[in-house]
């Protein structure tokens, strides 16, 4: 705990949530160096919170360690159970009560797929960065060692941009499929089957959208309750 204290510390500084009289403190013991300062701030942080419970128990609600996985178990079943759920729904023909993987294949989409799960990525990594996006993974599946709240306030929100993007581009790419379906509507054969591929974007998007909402809430409860 000693040593997270100076975490605690540091990262209060880059948040500029500061005690104002220590840092006064700290910059006449640095003779106004501000460089200097910010290292005796931190030593005098750390101090006062070693002297003062209320402000070590404030501390440990700061950092919070992982110390069980039976979250991210759960997780990683929830995501196999929906998947074979729905890849059971793909499949099965209701008529004869049959598995039909041909059948299957008609539900799968590469171009709604990418534009649903690239466009989303690319727009939650661009809200937050690269690094809280990888942070999405470690945190959601219990990987994270040691977890500040700020890491896992830009997580949840690298997870809310994903899955509001997701479902976005899903109507967006529905909307395209249908007005493509339209111009093209005398030269299919399959009237069908081409409605089906027009709402498979939006099937993709909300199927991500919900994967998405599922790991932010366990973010949340997790790490910042």
């Amino acid at each position: 705990m000693h040593e997270e204290l100076y975490l605690v510390a540091y990262k209060d500084i880059e948040k500029k949530e500061i005690d104002e009289a220590l840092w006064l403190k700290a910059m006449a013991m640095a003779s106004g160096d501000k460089q200097r300062a910010k290292w005796a701030y931190i030593e005098l942080r750390v101090d006062q919170m070693l002297r003062d419970p209320s402000l070590r128990r404030s501390a440990g609600k700061k950092i919070r360690k992982p110390n069980h996985q039976s979250g991210a178990y759960m997780m990683w079943f929830s995501i196999v159970f929906s998947i074979a759920i729905i890849s059971i729904a793909a499949i099965l023909d209701f008529n004869n009560l049959a598995f039909d993987i041909t059948k299957g294949l008609k539900f799968l989409d590469i171009p709604s797929l990418l534009l649903v799960f690239c466009t989303s990525v690319f727009f939650g990594i661009a809200a937050t960065s690269w690094r809280t996006y990888w942070r999405c993974w470690t945190f959601t599946f219990g990987g994270a060692k040691k977890v500040t709240i700020n890491e896992a306030r830009s997580v949840a929100r690298c997870m809310n941009v994903m899955g509001n993007t997701a479902w976005k581009m899903g109507i967006v790419g529905t909307f395209i499929g249908g007005a493509l379906f339209l111009q093209s509507m005398g030269k299919i054969n399959n009237v069908n089957e081409a409605i089906t591929i027009v709402f498979l974007t939006l099937v993709y998007g909300l199927i991500f959208k919900i994967f998405c909402y599922v790991a932010e809430q366990r973010v949340v409860n997790y790490y910042l309750h």
